[in-house]
């Protein structure tokens, strides 16, 4: 009998040890199972997340976005992101602290995590091994992770997340830090690249349009202003200057020369140039060659506009702007009721100079005459040369009188000889006077009344 007691006890104590076993397995497996559930849970929100910020393209919304989520999911008491812009850090998204709270001007990033390296960019442990800012002493923070956000070695922002209670983020947690952390960096990286293509595409569309305006100019003085208007504005610098006489720009400033077909135009002088290899600089260098293109073309233009509206011999005006000329006058003067004159003039015997002393000699006359001829005019009269040795004057006068005088002086002016190479020729001439108060306000008919007059004068003995 004390043999069977002593065998049914043992068989107790080895019951209750396997009842024990089987309670305890029982036991982990349900927490194997809640920590299976709760890391499956976390993994779906972090994937949730992850994705929401996928389909988000501008960086504020983004971090603003996930500043609540990621908090919640890692079970932190206060977080923070702030982004790395021009070399200043801004926030970008808080969780837990109030704006009362929040410090003046941008956050001061620890020089630790500033140090992080895109090897090892999570920084995570107790506070005070791992710094917590020091105007959140009071919130009592136990715990910190700072994370890096960063592609290559370039910072685009920094993540951190605290926790009051003793719970320290543990293995899974800067394993999960880590992956949030990388994804959000590619979401700022992204919106960056974003951000500066459109940017790029608006300076082109600028560009653009710049180029258009300048080119469309033809008005040499309207484009010197168009350039240093546009310099100033857009680059921008304290103040540009245009000069189109090369060498001759001042000692101070950035002189940036003004070259087109390997001609030099002159140079633009910036002051307060920004700095040389900079994105401002490059800007500067591109907008002075479009304006030496805009330059060199407005020179183009004058150069063709002088030679269609001068004579090419004397550089008088030629009968095309001397009639513009007439119009522009004749429409005032009726408007206002004033006089204007014509003062029609031929050289006597100039036909007789060419076939004597060959035409190089007659053209020297005739540059001698009109170089008298415009000398001896008032400086709002207009002398031009019609062609072969006629010329006509236009004046504005206050009656036939003024005209006359007008006329003698022009005839003193060529009564000295001239001499040319050796000779000394004189240029008889003969004058015909013409004034809208007679003839009326018609360009042709003034002109014509002129050209008959001086004929009239050329067939008498008073010429």
């Amino acid at each position: 009998m004390a043999d069977s007691s002593v065998d049914d006890s043992v068989d107790d104590q080895e019951l209750t040890r396997l009842r024990d076993e089987v309670r305890d397995l029982r036991a982990r497996i349900a927490a194997s199972h809640a920590a299976s559930a709760q890391a499956l849970s976390r993994a779906t929100r972090i994937a949730q997340v992850v994705s929401m910020l996928g389909r988000l393209s501008d960086a504020d919304d983004i971090l603003a976005s996930a500043t609540g989520e990621v908090a919640e999911l890692f079970a932190a008491d206060v977080a923070f992101f702030w982004l790395v812009r021009d070399g200043r850090t801004e926030p970008a998204g808080s969780w837990g602290v109030p704006d009362r709270d929040m410090p003046a001007g941008d956050p001061e990033v620890p020089a630790a995590v500033v140090a992080a390296t895109a090897a090892d960019p999570l920084l995570a442990g107790p506070a005070g091994p791992v710094p917590v800012p020091q105007w959140l002493s009071g919130y009592r923070v136990r715990h910190a992770a700072w994370a890096r956000l960063a592609t290559g070695d370039e910072a685009l922002g920094y993540m951190v997340l605290m926790r009051r209670s003793d719970t320290p983020f543990d293995g899974a947690d800067t394993l999960e830090l880590r992956a949030v952390a990388t994804r959000l960096a590619l979401a700022v990286d992204n919106d960056r690249l974003q951000r500066r293509t459109q940017q790029q595409l608006q300076r082109l569309r600028r560009l653009h349009e710049l180029t258009q305006r300048l080119v469309g100019i033809l008005d040499l003085t309207q484009v010197v202003r168009e350039v240093e208007q546009m310099v100033t504005a857009e680059v921008p610098v304290t103040a540009a200057t245009l000069h189109l006489s090369p060498g001759r720009e001042p000692a101070t400033g950035r002189v940036v020369a003004l070259s087109a077909g390997g001609r030099d135009l002159g140079s633009l002088v910036v002051d307060g140039a920004p700095p040389e290899g900079s994105e401002a600089d490059a800007l500067l260098i591109h907008l002075a060659d479009i304006a030496a293109l805009a330059v060199s073309k407005a020179l183009l233009f004058e150069r063709v506009k002088d030679q269609a509206q001068h004579d090419s011999l004397t550089r008088l005006a030629n009968r095309a702007l001397f009639m513009e000329r007439l119009e522009q006058a004749v429409t005032a003067a009726e408007n206002t009721g004033g006089s204007v004159g014509v003062i029609f003039a031929d050289l006597n015997g100039f036909k007789a100079v060419n076939d004597t002393y060959g035409h190089d000699v007659g053209d020297a006359l005739l540059t001698g005459v009109a170089r008298r001829l415009a000398g001896a005019v008032r400086k709002d009269d207009l002398v031009a040369r019609l062609g072969g040795d006629e010329f006509v004057v236009l004046c504005t006068v206050s009656g036939p009188d003024e005209a006359s005088a007008l006329a003698r002086r022009l005839a003193g002016a060529l009564q000295p000889s001239f001499a040319l190479g050796g000779l000394r020729l004189s240029a008889g001439s003969s004058f015909g006077v013409a004034i809208t108060d007679e003839v009326g306000y018609d360009p042709e008919a003034l002109l014509r009344a002129a050209d008959s007059a001086m004929y009239r004068v050329k067939g008498s003995s008073g010429r």
